[in-house]
């Protein structure tokens, strides 16, 4: 065994306890020999293969249930291999920020024990982070909410592996505990919500804070992260590294003038921000959208007035008397008459019977609105106080308007669907996607198109029952009627059709319903048909996601960014209840749509101009075709190490089967949990992504984490053994296999195998015999007793051998990444000097205006005197311990622990 200080600390203890297991391995083989043993070639396999980053190799990549893309791959390796772990993953929506975060969270994993992860995002989008996680990574999060924290005792924070909401955790209630744990790596979605200034900050920026101070990676994910004010942009790469943009008051001096220069501005950027937009990926297929236009049926068209004539009359009276829940009420109510008149109907009974009660009863119920979901939003009447003076006149407007709506007999909105599907069954369009924004209009559309092999997909299905539904789709069904909620996060792209039976009135919501067909790994044109009743307020949604936003143009449709700018809804909710309601005209509606549109295109292009595409040594193109070949590799490679484990070890047959026919594995046992399973399972990324039903068996499954730990730990045996490999050189000899520990800014271990034999080898071939004996999980094989006996009756003759290799091995190892940690930290440190130097000579103008205020005009200014010099004094301390910290990632100590030894016979391939 060898230790190696490279740096200050001393590892005595751990270097005793190495050597001691060296001798034992050593003991062992002298005392046995050398004979065929299956759990040598198994145990030495178990470290080669959670040791493959050290190749340059992600297993990330190779053990996630995702089609890999050259970009996500760019940034996961970006992201590791950098001195500091925090960035701003800014790629517009569809090109995978979630799965770029989650290969990332996994590389991190893998490379440097980063276990503890804290995943930040708004409340909507919980369920659906936990999903992918779990489904695409093998990664079980925990959801942590006001229940779980309340039920959980002690601090829910200590839980390795959470999700949580912003709004959540910015509660003063849970800031001290957060206050009191520490994360390896934290990610904050929607990252553009964190808003700060020079003169304010919001709480959500305040829980960033403390949640940046106290993480070793940070990912702040948005596609949308600047809105025209440089100063949100400062503070928020601020929380990456406070050093980069130096202090406010430079950076104000500097950039947020007129005509500044943002040439230097742009390069530090591009030092933390991650950018992608569609237009560079490239890859997508064109969408081309047609618009069903129609008349309303007579008895329709009186319906849809006088609902209309109701939604204004009472949205002014809010308007007037500040009552925003009415005005949201009346907003629904507009949306759903748009949709459906059978869900329009729906809601104004349960409105008139609420209101019936409210009447009778005289009832009041606190605001809920908050509470609502997109799937169950019709269901509004539960929500609302109405004073009792007003019950009256709307309850008989309400009857009159139920009684023309039962009077409606024919749906023009619906004859035209079913013409069109009729259509493009006809037209071989197999797969029809249908989204709607309200349940009820769902189950209404399920009923018309009873003649159909039809599913339904919302928001308040299981996690199995959604799964199931995408399957039924996939492989039966020919149509799926979709909410919005339901469609968060789903990616369909087997099919290629379209409908939009209602149009939300968010253009990023349109967006992404789109995103759910057109994104990487559609093949055919997504075909988009959009329905709008003419001289209604659907139509005009529809002119302007259509002519003014061109979102359904060519293969990009409208940049997310400035989809992002406008994304709020209760601006467009506002603005076209406005012309409802008769509160602005066409002309100004048209007026203040444009504005806001220009003001979001703005933002864009100020975005454009800062962000470029980080260049990196490195051809991605080549890259990426050998990550995929190995990643098939690797998928093969865990394959056969778990069914060689289930030849000699009863547990692991416990867990898994043999595989069946179409090569799908019966998972029967969670090991880790002591549950019952019986799920099949795939070992194959291509399949496991096809069916996400399926077990993922990859790096993260309990069976595959349980397997390997298990033949690593000594009690599992394979100390030595004979491994033959096909390889060009016919010798044999001793393969040391050596678990070295590297401390540097990370601790990261990795197999290193060391070959010695009686032959004498040049130095090139025994590398080469070296590398292959990874590569090769081997066979277990005989050889001549004496051959046997000669090696290990002189094991610890072989052994000093080995030692000298492998201290030239390491020492090469350890040269490397000191040169790489010093070419990484020296721009930090320049940015670390830069940053302490104008907060220094700021701190002393101050300390000088100060003392002349009092000596020459007789100020009382001692109180502020001191405190600038203690000031000044705390950033001479700060700058100081940054620096030995920089200083201090230089250091390198590494160890060495030997694994396994035994016989290495090489013999050439027969061809």
């Amino acid at each position: 065994m060898q230790t190696v200080h490279l740096s200050y600390k001393d590892e005595y203890d751990e270097a005793k306890k190495a050597v001691q297991s060296d001798s034992a391995i050593l003991e062992y083989i002298a005392q046995n020999s050398f004979v065929p043993d299956m759990r040598f070639l198994l145990k030495t396999e178990s470290f080669v293969l959670s040791s493959a980053y050290a190749n340059n190799k992600m297993l990330s990549l190779s053990n996630s249930r995702t089609r890999i893309l050259p970009h996500q791959i760019e940034s996961t390796y970006t992201v590791v291999n950098s001195l500091h772990k925090r960035f701003l993953i800014a790629d517009e929506v569809g090109l995978g920020k979630t799965i770029e975060a989650g290969l990332i969270i996994k590389e991190l994993s893998y490379r440097y024990n980063y276990d503890r992860v804290c995943i930040v995002c708004p409340a909507s989008l919980l369920y659906q982070w936990q999903h992918e996680m779990k489904s695409k990574f093998n990664e079980e999060f925990t959801i942590v909410d006001k229940k779980i924290y309340t039920r959980h005792k002690g601090n829910p924070w200590v839980l390795n592996k959470i999700i949580c909401s912003i709004d959540f955790i910015k509660n003063r209630t849970f800031i001290e505990k957060l206050s009191q744990v520490e994360w390896d790596t934290v990610v904050i979605d929607e990252a553009h919500r964190l808003r700060r200034d020079a003169n304010t900050q919001t709480k959500s920026y305040q829980v960033a804070e403390l949640l940046a101070k106290n993480s070793k990676a940070l990912l702040l994910l948005s596609a949308t992260p600047f809105r025209g004010k440089l100063e949100e942009l400062y503070y928020l790469l601020t929380l990456l590294d406070k050093n980069l943009l130096g202090p406010i008051h430079s950076f104000q001096a500097t950039y947020c003038v007129p005509e500044a220069d943002l040439s230097m501005l742009k390069e530090k950027i591009a030092s933390v921000v991650i950018r992608r937009t569609k237009k560079e990926v490239g890859g997508f297929t064109r969408r081309l959208a047609k618009t069903i236009r129609f008349e309303l049926y007579p008895q329709e068209r009186l319906l849809y007035d006088a609902t209309t004539q109701y939604v204004a009359d009472q949205f002014n009276k809010a308007m007037q008397t500040e009552n925003r829940a009415i005005g949201f009420v009346m907003t629904v109510f507009q949306k759903l008459l748009d949709s459906s008149s059978y869900a329009l109907l729906c809601a104004l009974k349960k409105r008139h019977e609420y209101l019936t009660k409210l009447q009778s009863e005289n009832i009041k119920l606190s605001n809920r609105l908050q509470e609502l979901d997109d799937d169950a939003i019709e269901d509004v009447d539960e929500i609302v106080n109405v004073e009792s003076v007003e019950l009256e006149n709307e309850i008989a407007t309400l009857s009159r308007l139920i009684e023309m709506a039962q009077h409606v007999d024919k749906n023009k909105k619906a004859e035209k669907l079913l013409q069109l599907i009729k259509k493009l069954k006809a037209e071989k369009n197999d797969k029809i996607l249908i989204f709607t924004q309200f349940r009820t209009t769902q189950d209404y559309l399920a009923a018309v198109l009873q003649g159909y092999n039809v599913v339904l997909f919302h928001g308040s299905m299981s996690r199995d029952e959604k799964e199931q539904a995408i399957e039924t789709f996939k492989n039966d069904a020919h149509i799926l009627i979709c909410t919005e909620a339901g469609g968060e996060g789903r990616n369909l792209q087997f099919c290629n059709v379209l409908i939009n039976y209602d149009l939300p009135w968010s253009p990023l919501k349109v967006e992404q319903r789109i995103g759910r067909i057109h994104r990487f790994g559609q093949s055919n044109n997504v075909i988009i048909y959009n329905f709008a009743t003419k001289n209604t307020v659907a139509e005009r949604v529809l002119e302007v996601l259509n002519h003014k936003l061109k979102l359904f143009e060519e293969s990009l449709g409208t940049p997310d960014v400035i989809l992002g700018d406008i994304t709020d809804e209760r601006f467009f909710n506002s603005i076209f209840m406005e012309l409802i309601a008769g509160l602005k005209s066409r002309k100004r509606v048209t007026k203040d749509i444009d504005a806001h549109i220009q003001k979001a295109k703005s933002s864009y292009s100020k975005l454009q101009e800062l962000t470029v595409a980080t260049k990196i040594d490195l051809n991605f193109d080549e890259y990426y075709k050998i990550t995929m070949q190995e990643r098939a590799f690797s998928n093969k490679r865990i394959e056969q190490f778990i069914n060689e484990l289930k030849n000699v070890d009863d547990s692991i047959r416990h867990c898994i089967s043999q595989p069946n026919p179409k090569n799908l594995y019966l998972v029967r046992y969670n090991p880790l949990t002591n549950t019952t399973v019986n799920k099949f399972g795939t070992f194959t990324s291509e399949v496991a992504l096809e069916n996400e039903a399926l077990e993922f068996l990859a790096f993260g499954h309990p069976v595959i984490d349980f397997a390997i730990k298990q033949c690593q730990e000594l009690t599992f045996g394979g100390l030595a053994g004979i491994k033959q490999i096909d390889c060009p050189y016919d010798c044999c000899g001793l393969m040391f296999h050596y678990l070295l520990t590297l401390k540097a800014k990370e601790q990261v271990q990795r197999i290193v195998p060391v070959f010695v034999s009686k032959d004498i080898l040049n130095e090139a071939i025994v590398d080469d015999i070296e590398q292959e004996a990874l590569r090769q999980f081997g066979r277990a094989v005989s050889v001549q007793d004496d051959v046997a006996r000669e090696y290990s009756g002189n094991i610890h003759y072989y052994y000093e051998l080995s030692q000298k290799r492998l201290e030239k091995k390491v020492r090469a190892i350890v040269t490397e990444i000191k040169e790489s940690l010093n070419l990484h930290i020296d721009p930090f440190m320049e940015q670390v000097q830069q940053h302490y130097r104008q907060e220094m000579e700021y701190m002393h103008k101050r300390l000088e205006w100060q003392e002349c205020q009092q000596k020459w005009y007789g100020k009382d200014m001692h109180s502020a005197i001191t405190r600038t010099k203690n000031m000044i004094g705390k950033i001479e301390e700060e700058h100081i311990s940054r620096m030995k910290q920089y200083c201090g990632f230089t250091d390198v100590t590494w160890n060495t622990r030997l694994v396994n030894a035994g016989m290495l016979v090489c013999t050439p391939p027969s061809f």
